[in-house]
């Protein structure tokens, strides 16, 4: 690995995730003299629909005791990347997806990148990571580079518990999703997405082995959550926990898709608006499917006195879009529904609870990690501060984008309407938030050339219903040229570096099963496509998951009436 990467950002937003009076690093533990990391990702979870953030319903109660108790919580944290590849590797390098170039275009995360993985692991650390997201496989895409041991929910050793738990969670009744087994299409099986407590049980299978093995090391570890990414099952006492019996009802009738979501983004569906409102609180559901499940593995890391001695960030990949803008998913926008992330960060040795107001980046978790566990921070001049207000201050605006078009869902939708003309939707997006501030780029993705911006001012309009851009075109002005020094200061992905044909052979090797589940979750195009049409299966392996996924498991019975 190149442990060079992490060179300067040129204008990257300088985050002091702590500051002057806010806390002081303590001493390394007697014990060792690391901590451990832990990260704990909900993927598709926008900061704005947790109660810890002030949302009108319960949907995180025990999250929100247990950050406002142990965390210092970010209220305003920005995801640099819009879907689980470009903001994950994001996370992983502290890299803007520009700079590391992982995305629909290139599905990999080169080897010349280092990532905190691989960071702790020359440090001295045991890696451990859980994944329930087909992109976190290790045979795909390359994110978990440095990870020694990687758990999946489709593994042979999880997946029939995965499959039964997500089963239990199921209504006969329900139409709504792909797996729902009310839905009239082709059935593809449960998925293996909703392993919220199989996650718990295999973390904490990797801290008895710890122990077995008199494991002296500290441990870098990252799980990810996936129930609030479509499909979307939550369990019926979540649903009732946000919601009235007829929204529900409503909620299990109503057609969420993968093809109606995207008919819905592309303007050939609507929905009325007790359907979106049915739809919002499904989402809602798996939030509290979500908060019990990370709190009661929480619970369980605190008894086992785990937590005193760990640093622990917990954050997710990218928000979702539930019909605003017409838009739904994650794709075609850099709206606070996608950019705005939950983020609090935890550390009883070094740490005091506190709430932080300013916009911070999730780029700088790298950086961040690195200081307060005082391993040698990698070589290279870094262009981001972390413990001082002064660093804070450096640079308030804050960026994030999405590099590359959404060629699936419009290659899908244009196969129904062959009206949809490209030039409307090939374009990438931008944003810069700067205070009070916001500014989104609409860039055609053929020339770079600016189609539209708009601009917002957050603090009284946070779901971004009124654009200022014609009435203030100073501000515009101004956070354009912010954008612009920022572009011209990233060292851009240079295709002469990238793995092209590691990247080549991973897409060309995935089964059918492989793709079976990127379907479910509205990730398929290149190989999965071929197979799909009949291709033929393009080798690789499904790991044993192919009996699950077509409901060979025999469990049918377990789902509710």
């Amino acid at each position: 690995m190149n442990k060079t990467v992490l060179a300067a950002l040129g204008g990257l937003a300088a985050l002091a995730l702590v500051g002057a009076g806010v806390f002081a690093l303590s001493g390394p533990s007697s014990e060792r003299a690391h901590p451990n990391v832990l990260i704990v990702l909900w993927d598709t979870v926008r900061a704005d629909r947790m109660s810890l953030y002030g949302y009108g319903l319960d949907t995180t109660p025990r999250m929100a005791a247990w950050a406002r108790e142990h965390g210092m919580i970010f209220e305003r944290a920005v995801s640099p990347g819009m879907w689980t590849v470009p903001s994950h590797a994001s996370l992983f390098t502290g890299l803007p997806p520009s700079t590391h170039g992982a995305g629909n275009h290139h599905r990999w995360l080169d080897e010349h990148n280092l990532t905190l993985a691989e960071h702790f692991k020359a440090n001295g650390y045991q890696t451990y990571a859980f994944s329930a997201n087909p992109n976190l496989s290790p045979k795909r895409i390359n994110l978990l580079q440095g990870i020694d041991h990687v758990d999946l929910s489709w593994g042979r050793q999880w997946k029939k518990k995965v499959v039964a738990h997500t089963r239990d969670k199921m209504l006969r009744r329900d139409a709504s999703t792909e797996i729902s087994p009310s839905n009239p299409g082709k059935k593809r099986g449960v998925g293996f997405y909703n392993a919220g407590p199989i996650t718990h049980e295999a973390f904490t299978a990797f801290l008895d082995s710890r122990i077995a093995a008199q494991e002296e090391r500290p441990f870098f570890a990252y799980l990810s959550y996936m129930e609030a990414h479509k499909p979307r099952v939550p369990a019926l006492q979540s649903r009732q926990e946000v919601a009235d019996k007829e929204t529900i009802e409503l909620g299990l009738a109503t057609d969420l898709t993968f093809n109606s979501q995207l008919l819905y983004s592309y303007g050939k569906k609507s929905y009325t608006e007790a359907e979106l409102e049915a739809i919002n609180r499904v989402y809602d559901a798996t939030l509290r499917d979500l908060d019990d499940a990370t709190a009661d593995l929480f619970a369980d890391l605190e008894a086992r006195g785990v937590l005193e001695d760990t640093v622990v960030v917990f954050t997710s990949d990218h928000g979702e879009q539930l019909g605003e803008h017409q838009l739904f998913g994650h794709r075609n926008g850099v709206y606070q529904a996608l950019l705005h992330v939950p983020l609090v960060i935890s550390y009883p040795r070094a740490l005091t609870p506190t709430t932080i107001s300013e916009p911070v980046s999730n780029l700088d978790i790298f950086n961040t990690l690195v200081h307060l566990t005082g391993v040698e921070p990698p070589e290279g001049d870094y262009a981001r501060g972390v413990l001082t207000d002064a660093a804070r201050r450096a640079s308030g605006a804050i960026f994030g984008e999405s590099i590359s078009i959404d060629k699936v869902g419009f290659n899908r939708v244009q196969a129904q309407f062959n009206d949809l003309v490209r030039d409307v939707w090939a374009h990438k997006y931008r944003a810069v938030i700067l205070g009070d501030h916001k500014l989104i780029q609409t860039v055609s993705f053929d020339d770079d050339s600016i189609v539209a911006q708009e601009l917002y001012q957050l603090s009284s309009d946070p779901h971004e219903t009124h654009d200022l851009a014609a009435d203030q075109p100073e501000k515009v002005a101004d956070l354009a040229r912010e954008l612009e020094r920022w572009r011209e200061g990233l060292r851009l992905w240079d295709p002469q570096r990238a793995d092209l044909d590691a990247a080549r052979e991973a897409e060309g090797s995935k089964s059918l099963s492989d793709c079976k589940m990127l379907l479910q979750l509205g990730y398929t195009d290149g190989e999965c496509e071929k197979l799909f049409s009949g291709g033929g299966d393009g080798g690789g392996g499904g790991d044993g998951e192919q009996a699950a996924i077509d409901e060979g498991d025999g469990e049918q019975a377990a789902i509710h009436p």
